[in-house]
């Protein structure tokens, strides 16, 4: 035996451990810090946790029935930061400015239904809400939802600009299926996304049965009241197997996130309707799908994508993004 050659290996293999184990503790130490798992004190934090409970209620308004006094616990944790001080001196920030739109829809959708919901929200909150979007006239937006029809969704098609700007997060199906040479169409598209070094460990798994889709949404958590027509599930996995150093440990969500969004144009251009499902899932829930979807351990989930055929009619988050200022930054 070349012992010669086994220490070199074994020497290699142990320095790669020590590396990966740094790396990740180093991970662990940045996202402990900056991330609101244990802590919401900056002005990021507390942004990220408005905008994560307006998605939430922006969801509810899309029922065609809205439930009366909805998401309760999503607008008192609302409320709180709404008259937090740093929030309200950000407020001409795009982001802010809508969670107080929201907030304000919300009262008015259950004063119209006359609904009193004063026991969580109470007048005060909304009259000093009004009071303070009326001082920002840089922004005029109107949030929550609006009404698309199908015809509307697929008329821009003829620039990249239009299309892109089309493209909506669609949950209200017909419950028809989508012919599967259209969806290998929709994935020979998808297939252009770059990869690290075009390694293309991308991989799109498709679930026809009802009861499997229904238990993957359920264990999502995400798509409740909307999961009913959905027929077809798609799920977007990145292999492991294709990444070999210590700065690739997280490339392959570089990469899947790359081909969800190529992915999702493919989708609109072939006038598929999808609404990707968020899978930033811990493992234990992550091995609750993999119990019920034959998927290799090496593959990491990236995404859940309910698709199918829009109804003639239906509603759309608004979604307000950012502004380009607040997105570009140019450094001197």
């Amino acid at each position: 035996m070349n012992f010669d050659f086994l220490k070199r290996i074994l020497s290699r293999n142990f320095k790669n451990y020590i590396k990966l184990v740094l790396d990740y503790l180093n991970d662990f130490k940045l996202y402990k810090k900056y991330s609101t798992i244990f802590s919401v004190n900056s002005f990021r934090n507390k942004e990220a946790i408005l905008i994560l409970n307006y998605h939430g209620i922006e969801k509810g308004l899309l029922h065609e029935k809205i439930k009366p006094r909805f998401a309760i616990d999503r607008i008192q944790e609302i409320n709180k930061l709404l008259f937090d001080n740093e929030i309200i001196s950000q407020i001409s920030q795009s982001q802010i400015y809508i969670g107080y739109k929201i907030a304000i829809e919300y009262y008015e959708i259950h004063e119209k239904m006359n609904v009193d919901i004063s026991d969580y929200y109470k007048k005060f909150e909304y009259l000093k809400y009004i009071e303070l979007v009326q001082k920002v006239d840089s922004y005029n937006f109107i949030s929550g939802s609006e009404k698309l029809k199908y015809e509307e969704l697929y008329k821009d098609n003829k620039s990249f600009l239009d299309f892109a700007k089309s493209r909506k997060s669609i949950r209200n199906f017909t419950g028809e299926k989508v012919n599967i040479d259209i969806l290998k169409n929709v994935i020979e598209l998808a297939n252009s996304s770059p990869s690290v070094c075009n390694r293309q460990a991308s991989k799109v798994f498709l679930i026809e049965n009802k009861s499997t889709i229904d238990k993957c949404l359920e264990i999502q958590g995400g798509f409740n009241g909307f999961s009913k027509n959905v027929n077809q599930l798609m799920i977007l996995t990145v292999d492991r197997s294709y990444f070999y150093i210590t700065g690739e440990r997280y490339q392959f969500y570089i990469d899947g996130g790359i081909y969800l969004l190529n992915l999702l144009y493919a989708l609109h251009y072939y006038k598929v309707a999808a609404c990707p499902a968020n899978w930033g899932k811990d493992f234990t829930t992550d091995n609750k799908l993999r119990k019920i979807v034959n998927i290799d351990e090496s593959e990491q989930v990236i995404c859940l994508i309910p698709i199918g055929v829009a109804q003639e009619e239906f509603a759309v988050t608004l979604s307000y993004r950012r502004t380009v200022d607040e997105v570009f930054q140019v450094i001197k």
